[in-house]
């Protein structure tokens, strides 16, 4: 089958995408990339960075060989797809740029919410290897971004205005008209410094090309060039694994002899948790660059790809099994069940892995230098805030050197304390922190929450045993079924994490569509009733088990036909304020916040001045060498 290779314009290639009549072929898989993810790729397009290539298939508008799908986020004149290009490989870097560089009410994997990418100009000529080059936001926090005067003000370009000349120019030239009438003192120095670089930038991103590949098209009854198509789909899937950092250093260190892959197994065969939670593959869940961040944070580097893909061999094979082995003693706390670990029982109630090399290294200084009781106590509460402010789920490598070189500092040159402890006084403290918003394993609240539940100990209701001897899952409290016979219906509303607690399956069958008044009193969920003893430890404090009392079921009860849905509304919204307000004290508890030094201000200002600390800090995550060749 002759190929076809060629290069073309990025811009390009999603207008036609976005227009429809660049499709997928109906085996493609989803697009699943994060917002992060997202953004990296703008990220690296702005740099000129390489960002893989495209493999097309040429096709006839009226007669495609397969089933066509429009992108995600396309939006096409026609309903029926007509392409004249199939992507046989590269969809989620282009499915990426039409989300970017469009912006469609749609969300991605990592947010239920919709939301705008922005490229910062300031940071653009002053700090282009910044993390903050590009940013995103929901409706919710863009503080008047969606609004050109603000973003002239702040120097901020939606990515919107990136895919065409015609809109970054009518974007400038209102820049221009708000400097004449606002700032005019400003304009020679627009003249002179910003307008060229401004100008170059956008121009540079407009006419990025990336190399592809074209296979030339293919009669529908041709089988055997059909089923050629179908093998190179096929191979680009079962081995086009993701390019990591841990494979480029693979490379580079082999020219001086230190074989990485070797190191690996080694580590794997020496350290139980490290191999049991990798699978002994360095790929799953990126173990392998987990540890050569460790390994950078305890050389006293950055953890950012650019510098990972640079370290030194000189040494490395020691700085290596150091490394391993502090990320096994970090995987040994986190598992920890007891009152100084971290409660995650399973793997996947693990609050994001990009934490785990900060602590790694964090912990490799303690016991390193025998620090005492009043530094192991700022390292759980620095862990416990990042979790519950959710920090290291963007802006992993930014936030890992910053946290390490403040923790570090404070700890032995008595610096003060480090940001994220006043963050999380200032976030998790507010009157009006909630935690309700949550409602999956995507979110790091949602498994922290859990990880408490496991610390405090909290057993099965029926069979009474410790988590360490049940398989415990995540379940309803206020069964799905009984909620939506009531009218709460909502998936949020439904799945909070106010409204789950670990319970085995078992039990869950048992209590299936029950009111909550009526499994509380049914011996064979409760076999030795539902004491405090049992249900403290789920969160379910006297108040909350009030409202499961009073929480009946007017269909098996005919006495109590005045149990509207109106009332049982009202009686989940108490019973979810109640059970938040429980679990968030114990959340400021692990976070070492003294709830009772809350104060009584109005929630909107301290909530505006806990996104102010936040969004100081926060910035799109740098992963320019981990690319996805998707």
């Amino acid at each position: 089958m002759e190929i076809i290779p060629d290069k073309r314009k990025v811009c390009g290639l999603v207008e036609q995408a976005y227009e429809g009549k660049m499709c997928l072929p109906n085996f493609q898989r989803d697009f699943v990339w994060s917002r992060e993810e997202v953004a990296d790729l703008v990220r690296s397009i702005v740099r000129r960075y390489f960002v893989g290539s495209l493999l097309l298939l040429r096709c006839d508008p009226a007669n495609p060989p397969f089933a066509p799908l429009f992108l995600r986020g396309a939006d096409p004149e026609f309903k029926a797809p007509k392409p004249e290009l199939l992507i046989l490989d590269g969809q989620q870097r282009l499915s990426s740029l039409i989300y970017a560089l469009t912006a469609p009410d749609l969300s991605l994997k990592d947010s239920a919410q919709r939301r705008w990418y922005f490229l910062n100009l300031d940071v653009l000529l002053n700090d282009p290897d910044s993390d903050e080059i590009v940013f995103d936001r929901t409706r919710r926090e863009l503080r008047g971004l969606d609004i050109r005067e603000v973003q002239y003000g702040q120097h901020i370009l939606p990515c919107t205005e990136l895919l065409t000349q015609k809109g970054f120019y009518a974007w400038r030239d209102g820049f221009e008209d708000w400097l004449r009438a606002n700032k005019p003192e400003m304009m020679e120095t627009y003249r002179e410094e910003w307008r060229d670089p401004w100008t170059a930038a956008v121009t540079n991103f407009q006419t990025f090309e990336v190399p592809l590949v074209e296979l030339p098209r293919v009669e529908d009854s041709d089988s055997e060039a059909i089923g050629r198509v179908c093998a190179i789909f096929e191979k680009l899937n079962s081995t086009g694994v993701e390019l990591s950092v841990y494979d480029l250093l693979t490379a580079r260190l082999y020219r001086s002899g230190i074989k990485l892959h070797d190191l690996w197994d080694e580590s794997c065969k020496q350290h139980t948790r490290l191999r049991e939670w990798s699978g002994g593959s360095a790929d799953k869940n990126k173990f392998g660059v987990l540890v050569l961040r460790t390994l950078a944070l305890l050389r006293g580097l950055d953890a950012k790809p650019r510098v990972l893909i640079d370290l030194s061999p000189l040494n490395f094979e020691e700085d290596w099994r150091r490394a391993a082995a502090e990320m096994e003693r970090a995987l040994e706390l986190i598992t920890n069940v007891g009152p100084d670990g971290f409660g995650v029982f399973d793997p996947k109630w693990l609050p994001g892995f990009g934490v785990v090399p900060v602590l790694a290294a964090l912990r490799a200084e303690l016991e390193t230098n025998k620090l005492g009781e009043e530094a192991r106590s700022d390292l759980r509460r620095w862990y416990w805030s990042n979790v519950f402010m959710e920090r290291y789920s963007s802006a992993v490598e930014s936030k890992s050197r910053k946290d390490y070189l403040e923790m570090t500092a404070h700890w032995f040159s008595g610096a003060p304390e480090p940001v994220v402890l006043a963050e999380a006084r200032a976030w998790i403290g507010a009157p009006s922190y909630r935690i309700r918003g949550s409602a999956s394993y995507a979110s790091a609240v949602y498994s922290g929450v859990f990880c408490l539940l496991a610390l405090r100990h909290a057993r099965d209701w029926r069979r009474g045993e410790d988590i360490q001897l049940q398989d415990l899952q995540d379940h309803h409290i206020f069964p799905q079924a009984y909620l939506k016979r009531h009218g709460i219906t909502k998936r949020n509303e439904l799945n909070t994490i106010v409204n789950r607690t670990l319970i085995s399956d078992e039990t869950n069958q048992k209590i299936q569509d029950k009111a909550p008044a009526a499994y509380l009193h049914d011996s064979d969920i409760f076999p030795s009733d539902a004491t405090s003893h049992l249900l403290d430890p789920h969160f379910v404090c006297e108040e909350v088990r009030a409202c499961m009392e009073q929480a009946i079921d007017p269909a098996t009860d005919a006495e109590n036909e005045q149990f509207t849905d109106e009332v049982a509304a009202k009686l989940y919204e108490r019973f979810v304020d109640a059970r938040e307000e429980t679990i968030i004290r114990e959340i400021r508890r692990v976070c070492g916040i003294d709830s009772a030094a809350v104060p009584a201000v109005a929630a909107e200002a301290v909530d505006e001045v806990a996104r102010d600390v936040l969004e100081a800090e926060a910035d799109p995550e740098d992963q320019l060498l981990e690319l996805a060749v998707d």
